[in-house]
């Protein structure tokens, strides 16, 4: 699981990853799921009818990728996901985009997903013991942090007795924090193995 910080974040990571797969002779199955507003504003419209935009700003116009819907952008990568496992889900009705939910949380479980891509969801509430490695690039802290961390530490028999946590940001703090806040203050070096590069 890779939880970042926001839906436009996630949107690059995709795009990279997918930009990376291409050609690859095991491609990784990507998929990711986040929540989007009923009537977002697009954040490529800017109000300005053509012929009123100053001539500097044309170039940069012209030449700059117009920014999606972030659920234009979610239909987008269910689309690549249905193509993976010949599904056919879409955001276009509640109980589809519910359908794809389920069936998402379902393949995660199974192991059939190698990166879930996420912003809130999945990261509390969601349990998958098979999941052992979360990489995140959001601020996380107290009940929120140790429940996202808690999402690798499900015990599977003897090939798994932890999680692995990767963190593209430094939360030393906010992790020594929660811990003492939920544990104790002495906690920490029970509860972390600490492997730093």
């Amino acid at each position: 699981m890779f939880c970042v910080s926001s839906v436009a974040t996630l949107i690059k990571y995709y795009e990279l990853f997918k930009l990376k797969q291409s050609g690859a002779s095991r491609p990784l199955k990507v998929a990711t799921i986040f929540s989007y507003a009923a009537n977002e504003e697009d954040p490529g419209a800017n109000g300005l009818i053509n012929g009123l935009i100053p001539e500097e700003s044309l170039d940069v116009l012209t030449s700059a990728k117009i920014n999606s819907y972030s659920r234009d952008k979610l239909d987008e990568f269910i689309t690549d996901y249905n193509g993976q496992f010949g599904t056919n889900y879409t955001t276009n009705d509640s109980q589809s985009f519910y359908n794809y939910y389920q069936d998402l949380a379902k393949r995660v479980r199974s192991g059939e997903i190698d990166i879930l891509l996420v912003v809130n969801m999945f990261l509390t509430g969601f349990d998958s013991p098979c999941l052992n490695t979360m990489y995140v690039d959001k601020h996380l802290k107290y009940n929120g942090l140790i429940q996202a961390f808690s999402r690798t530490n499900r015990n599977l028999n003897e090939k798994k007795s932890h999680g692995n946590i990767i963190c593209f940001r430094n939360l030393k703090a906010a992790t020594d924090e929660a811990i003492a806040l939920f544990s104790n203050k002495d906690a920490k070096e029970t509860v972390l193995i600490s492997n730093r590069l």
